[in-house]
């Protein structure tokens, strides 16, 4: 199987090595026990306003 490679990739890393190799990339971080920029869950709207101006519920 060729390895995975995504030209649109999202990860605001654009210097890493493995920047648009999906497959090494999800290897790497995989192995550290995360996930890699992609795959996380996006935080909503309201969480990010709210981490911007410091409120906590």
């Amino acid at each position: 199987m060729p390895p995975e490679i995504r030209p649109d990739c999202p990860c605001p890393k654009k210097t890493c090595p493995r920047y648009t190799l999906c497959d090494e990339c999800r290897a790497v971080h995989v192995a550290k026990g995360g996930l890699p920029f992609c795959e996380r869950p996006k935080p909503s709207l309201w969480k990010r306003i709210k981490k911007l101006l410091g409120i906590r519920k």
